[in-house]
């Protein structure tokens, strides 16, 4: 098993943008919980993500800290995604889109 000592380290580890996206994704599902856990609480919260094969734990200072660190990460999951999937415009021309006429 190994064990990471931060967040960064985990998906640093990842080789691809999708297994970027993937460990991002466990590290927000896994501060969820513990956001629910810590809500109503101004203590202390940890979380700990254990998938079989890898283990982080971090400490956070209340429940504003861990919303701030889910916040982060998905902004940071969205800029992988962007990289993946690139951007896209479309135009359309007014008269094509459905709407309501009189």
């Amino acid at each position: 098993m190994v064990t990471y000592d931060s967040a960064e380290i985990y998906i640093s580890s990842a080789k691809t943008n999708k297994a970027k996206i993937a460990a991002i994704d466990l590290i927000i599902d896994a501060l969820m919980l513990t956001a629910v856990k810590s809500a109503g609480k101004a203590h202390i919260s940890e979380y700990q993500l254990n998938d079989g094969q890898t283990t982080i734990k971090t400490v956070y200072s209340g429940t504003s800290a861990v919303k701030k660190a889910i916040e982060d990460f998905e902004a940071l999951k969205q800029l992988y995604v962007n990289r993946l999937n690139g951007r896209i415009m479309r135009m359309v021309d007014s008269k094509n889109i459905n709407g309501n006429r009189f």
